[in-house]
């Protein structure tokens, strides 16, 4: 294969962490704007899931596209649409455009990270996967980072003062996040004969990916451990205004966990070096667990701060391990396609756990949120150690 783009992995990732700034902090926005608009906890709920809809239901195919040798187009198209999405929900006046520029945006968050995850499994040297992914990871967090305190500065600064958050302004400076992601990555794109090729036979279906051993472990792992970061970043305004806390507080709080993140993303690579690969798949679910429990229980904005950091310390080595452990499993052709199967998962989750959770918090109130993710991240951790302790 032709050496990749000079620098591909520093362009892609800065291009991810801006993509990704826009992401988070618009749906921590999102779920003030529903309580300004009328909505409740219930309605966070539904739209939350609408955000995964179009992902969950286009997913494999567009990993099918990517196979095929477009990861370049695909990329590109996925900032655009996220751009309209974005723009959407800042123009948004009630809850039915509100809901639709969260489904735009979801469909655009599926087309970069499906493009940007195969980017990394065709431009990687052999071996070298857990750094790329460990890489791209980064650059999600470190936008996680700068977008969610960015946003609320924004919105704290532009409110009304009469208790409602404005979040208009600081909605339309994340829609300049992602247009500015664009220039990064039109210099990236896939080497000749990257894509599927006769040589390769046919695809490998979706029924005997999920039926390789570990295939199973893997996606669960994934999918509760970003369902959890979901219904932590959606439902931590609620707690909050619970306790007293305001929109930057809220912000910060959220920023201690991508914090974390950042700092295990980037310490991964020496890890792996000391620590067994095993050990750090478990621990991304299972050490999780009681912090996330004790989150409705503490109303002190320091102890808050820590469990957060603790969660986002275990929650940033789940993603990119699991994204490893899943192309491995797989053909070099059939990478994408894998990805993007474990990407089904993940957004299988974010549809019905947060309509669940949404459920239950209507009725047994907002504690009741994080306890029943420690339960589902119980159920990770174990079925993740069955699978890799042998």
């Amino acid at each position: 294969m032709p050496h990749p783009p000079r620098h591909w992995l520093l362009y892609l990732c800065l291009s991810t962490a801006l993509l990704h700034a826009a992401f988070q902090s618009i749906r921590v926005l999102v779920s003030y704007r529903i309580l300004a608009l009328g909505g409740d906890a219930t309605t966070i709920g539904a739209v939350t899931a609408l955000y995964a809809i179009v992902p969950l239901i286009a997913a494999v195919r567009m990993g099918r596209v990517v196979d095929r040798g477009h990861t370049t187009a695909i990329l590109r198209s996925g900032i655009v649409v996220t751009t309209v999405g974005a723009g959407l929900i800042a123009l948004s006046s009630g809850l039915f455009v509100l809901a639709a520029g969260n489904v735009v945006l979801g469909l655009g968050q599926l087309l970069v990270t499906v493009s940007g995850q195969a980017f990394v499994s065709i431009l990687s040297p052999p071996g070298q996967l857990d750094r790329g992914f460990a890489g791209l990871t980064l650059g999600v967090s470190v936008g996680q980072a700068v977008g969610v305190p960015v946003a609320g500065v924004i919105a704290a600064t532009t409110g009304d003062g009469n208790g409602s958050v404005e979040t208009t302004g600081a909605l339309l400076v994340m829609t300049v996040f992602s247009l500015l992601s664009l220039p990064l990555v039109l210099g990236l794109r896939e080497p000749p004969g990257s894509g599927r090729t006769a040589e390769d036979g046919a695809p490998q279906s979706i029924l005997s990916m999920l039926a390789t051993k570990g295939m199973k472990p893997a996606m669960l792992s994934s999918l509760v451990v970003l369902a959890s970061v979901d219904l932590v970043v959606a439902y931590l305004p609620l707690l909050g205004e619970q306790f007293g806390f305001g929109v930057l507080l809220v912000s910060i709080l959220l920023t201690a966990r991508t914090m974390a993140s950042i700092v295990s993303r980037a310490l991964l690579p020496w890890a792996l070096r000391r620590i067994p690969r095993r050990w750090l798949l478990v621990s991304a679910t299972a050490g999780t667990i009681v912090p996330v429990a004790l989150l409705p229980l503490v109303p002190n904005p320091w102890v808050i701060g820590a469990l957060l950091a603790v969660c986002g310390m275990f929650w940033g080595v789940g993603q990119p391990l699991t994204m490893t452990w899943v192309v491995e499993l797989v053909a070099p052709a059939d990478r994408a396609s894998a990805l993007a199967v474990r990407l089904t998962g993940n957004r299988l989750g974010q549809v019905a756990v947060p309509m669940v959770a949404g459920a239950i918090a209507g009725v047994a109130g907002v504690a009741s949120i994080f306890w029943v993710t420690a339960a589902l991240l119980s159920a990770a951790a174990t079925t993740t150690w069955r699978s890799v302790r042998h």
